[in-house]
């Protein structure tokens, strides 16, 4: 592998997770992968919002990182969670199926969103969970809008405290550069063979035995294929850039000295090797919750619904039940 392909592929570490099919496709693999779910779309604001909905029992929200989708962010956990509760899982503006305009994409923004799902659904009240970005986009609406957030689960989440100082961000976050490197990272990832996609990304992340799970090659050919959109690719550095930036952090993105504020039960999950996001911060936050309880996954990443499925699916639907007393039982 030349050197720039090795350097391509580090900027794709900011990548996530992309959807998987588009149109009738899109409609077919929705119906064999996820049964309990159908695709709805609502227009708010003159967006259109694609989201799926699936299941019965108390309402759940799910909330998606940078750069991904309803259907790929909780590909393992939708079925599931849709076992025990009415599930809505949303594909924020910009991404996924729904409408990618040219504005300024926010978190302000994308709790709206949320916010106006929620009400376009007649949901009065719900457990709200939300992955990386996500994890941000629900504490947002938890501190905004606490009537509406009946318990909170946020999993490896921006706002809790500040991201790693990672060189792609900086160059990323330089417009021009960053575009031109977009550009790149999708000619490396449609030419690149995905074996050797896999063993620079085991190295790149030094965890090689978690890849194969996590970077099938149907994910990497979608990440080479949406990247060649410019409609995602502006999408994606307009959120990137609003969020990442130190005076973003500084000027509210990081939440930290307001978690006292939160009162629902609330459970941060973890995983010890979060290249992004340190797990000290969830263990610091502890501290700060009123009705907080964090358990770490010693073996995950990033991403511990995708790594750890089953024992992360147990916990969640566990917390979402039990009584409200048991929530702050510390660290795990």
């Amino acid at each position: 592998m030349g050197r720039p392909q090795r350097v391509a592929m580090a900027y794709a570490d900011l990548l996530r997770w992309v959807p998987t099919q588009w149109g009738r496709r899109y409609t077919q693999v929705m119906a064999a992968q996820f049964p309990s779910f159908e695709s709805r779309t609502v227009t708010i604001d003159g967006i259109n919002i694609h989201y799926v909905c699936g299941g019965r029992g108390a309402p759940l929200v799910l909330v998606h990182g940078l750069g991904s989708s309803s259907a790929v962010e909780f590909y393992y956990n939708l079925e599931p969670l849709a076992a025990h509760h009415r599930v809505l899982a949303i594909d924020l503006p910009g991404f996924g199926k729904s409408d990618k305009p040219v504005l300024d994409y926010t978190i302000d923004l994308f709790v709206k969103a949320v916010r106006d799902l929620m009400t376009s659904e007649g949901l009065e009240r719900a457990s709200v969970m939300g992955v990386s970005m996500g994890g941000r986009v629900a504490l947002g609406l938890a501190l905004e809008s606490p009537e509406l957030v009946e318990r909170l689960v946020l999993v490896d989440s921006l706002g809790v405290g500040p991201p790693r100082r990672v060189l792609a961000y900086r160059i990323l976050l330089t417009r021009g550069l960053g575009e031109l490197t977009l550009r790149g990272t999708a000619r490396a990832l449609r030419r690149m063979n995905p074996a050797t996609i896999r063993r620079f990304w085991g190295w790149y992340l030094r965890r090689p035995s978690r890849v194969e799970t996590t970077w099938s090659d149907e994910r990497i050919a979608n990440h080479g294929t949406l990247l060649s959109k410019p409609e995602y690719r502006a999408a994606y550095l307009s959120a990137l850039r609003s969020i990442a930036g130190m005076t973003q952090l500084r000027g509210g993105v990081a939440v930290e000295d307001r978690l006292p504020e939160l009162r629902m039960p609330t459970l941060l999950i973890w995983g010890r090797h979060d290249h992004i996001f340190p797990a000290r911060h969830a263990e610091a936050a502890k501290d700060k919750l009123r009705r907080g309880r964090v358990v770490i996954f010693e073996d995950s990443g990033h991403t511990p619904q995708m790594e750890e499925p089953e024992r992360f699916n147990r916990l969640v639907l566990d917390f979402l039940t039990e009584p409200g007393s048991r929530s702050g039982e510390g660290v795990a």
